[in-house]
């Protein structure tokens, strides 16, 4: 039996209904297993099995276990305040 082939970030990107970019940042953060074909990043079946895994959730398992997170309060209790990051200038070119 043959090996199952990595997954692209492209291929990533169409099964989860987001940008390759995304799938990308997801592996510079850590949360994805991944490896390098010179700038291509693949990931291998089993490291997006288990981040599928601890990703998704069902009903029945999220209302049988006790919840390990925070609550979430609204930003105006919390002193949280989004503003805008100034634009970049963009370099001339060459």
């Amino acid at each position: 039996m043959e090996p199952a082939r990595p997954f692209s970030a492209d291929t990533l990107a169409e099964r989860w209904g987001c940008s390759a970019e995304s799938v990308r940042q997801l592996a510079r953060q850590g949360a994805i297993r991944y490896f390098r074909v010179g700038k291509m990043y693949r990931f291998p079946k089993s490291a997006v099995e288990e981040f599928e895994c601890q990703t998704s959730g069902s009903d029945a398992s999220a209302a049988a276990s006790a919840s390990t997170g925070t609550t979430r309060t609204p930003a105006s209790e919390s002193g949280i305040s989004l503003t805008h990051a100034p634009e970049r200038k963009r370099k001339p070119r060459q």
